[in-house]
């Protein structure tokens, strides 16, 4: 039977962490690292039979192996990486001269300075190059078969391919860094302006919906007390408030259809029945009449068509006010009034009656009606007051600048 405490076998070994968590590339640097190392020790056993050696060759070899070595870390390191291979190659020709060129050692030396320009930042990319450079010049001085005027091309044109091939693969590297983090940055601001799009469309259509929902059950509630207390003492006038429910109700689902036809995208269905405006404003008026609540409409200035943002949210405020005074306030009456001049519209819906129970006009009138009126008249950098008069009545009043319904 197996006892293996689960928690013990989920343990990770620091070997496979180690793999887990190394720095990018290491494992192929390393590769390399091994590749030119046993190419370099056989460049050294291959020459040195022919050469004055340089001091005693457990050194030579060792100097070798640190300059081949050390490029496993040339990912992780570049700038050390290059003093390194410098001082490695250079180093043994101070005490002993060597008569061959060592193609084992210039190898080492080219992927270094590459490295120094493709992973650093450009001052220490060229102290890289300094230190290769400075190491060139003392093997150029000590070996007197490669340090000929007529090497000199053959050792400075791949240095600097290796150098300038580096930096231009950096500055590639990093424009395509800076474009995908781009990218991505346009992409999280279409994203949220996706989302800021979305929250406001839910919003405009809950302030739809309330308009017409609050509205068309107000006028039913209403009208259906109505005909419970007619019922019993004259069913024949009950049957006016009976009829006004059904033609409220049909008129609130004529609306919904409206609403749900907009949210499919039914657009010829649409094209029927417009937005109502301002120019509904006398039907909106002789239908809260027919139910109980005597209504004034009046029209100051120059009437003249409106932005049809502006001409929706003078309606639904008007019609949002009309129906807050039904439900809110005892017996009374309401005066609308339109006002249009240059800059703006103003419109004000004003009642003369108490309110409808405890804690004054406005007490029982803040609520979602109220809150919508607000974030509708926003929209248009518009400003919208609410205030009970002395008399007990309660007053709105909305201005909207027309030239913010044009954007």
């Amino acid at each position: 039977m197996d006892v293996t405490n689960p928690a013990q076998s989920r343990v990770e070994s620091p070997t496979r962490a180690w793999l887990r968590h190394r720095p990018a590339g290491l494992l192929p640097d390393a590769l390399l690292a091994l590749v030119i190392t046993g190419f370099a020790q056989a460049d050294l056993s291959f020459h040195l039979d022919n050469s004055t050696p340089y001091g005693p060759m457990p050194a030579v070899v060792a100097s070798t192996l640190v300059a081949t070595s050390i490029l496993a870390l040339r990912r992780v390191t570049p700038l050390a990486t290059a003093v390194i291979i410098a001082v490695a190659i250079a180093g043994p020709m101070l005490v002993t001269p060597l008569t061959v060129t060592l193609w084992g050692d210039f190898l080492p030396i080219l992927v270094a300075t590459y490295s120094v320009a493709r992973h650093s930042e450009p001052a220490r990319a060229f102290i890289g190059l300094a230190a290769v450079g400075v190491g060139l010049v003392v093997v150029f001085l000590r070996n007197p078969e490669s340090g000929t005027v007529g090497n000199i091309p053959f050792v400075a044109v791949p240095l600097a391919v290796c150098f300038v091939a580096g930096r231009v693969l950096r500055a590639r590297a990093r424009s395509h860094s800076d474009d995908r983090a781009r990218a991505r940055r346009l992409e999280a601001e279409r994203e949220g302006a996706i989302r800021a799009a979305l929250a406001e469309e839910r919003a405009r259509i809950a302030r739809e919906l309330h308009d017409i929902v609050a509205h068309c059950v107000s006028v039913m509630v209403v009208q259906a007390g109505a005909a419970e207390d007619l019922l019993d003492r004259d069913p024949q006038k009950a049957r006016a408030p009976l009829r006004s429910v059904q033609e409220t109700g049909r008129q609130a689902v004529g609306e919904l259809g409206r609403m749900l036809g907009l949210l499919r995208g039914e657009r010829a269905r649409l094209a029927l029945k417009p937005q109502p405006g301002t120019a509904d404003l006398a039907e909106l008026v002789g239908h809260m009449a027919a139910i109980g609540l005597p209504v004034e409409l009046t029209v100051e200035g120059s009437s003249r068509p409106l932005p049809p943002g502006v001409d929706l949210t003078v309606y639904r405020i008007v019609q949002e006010a009309l129906t807050n005074v039904l439900k809110h306030a005892a017996p009374t009456t309401a005066h609308v009034r339109l006002r249009y001049d240059d800059q703006s519209v103003q419109v004000s819906v004003r009642d003369t009656g108490r309110a409808g129970g405890s804690g004054g006009a406005g007490a029982n009138r803040v609520g979602h009606g109220l809150i919508g009126m607000r974030e509708r008249v926003g929209l248009y950098g518009g400003s919208l007051e609410t205030a009970g008069t002395p008399g007990g009545g309660f007053t709105v009043t909305a201005r909207l600048p027309l030239e913010a319904g044009q954007r």
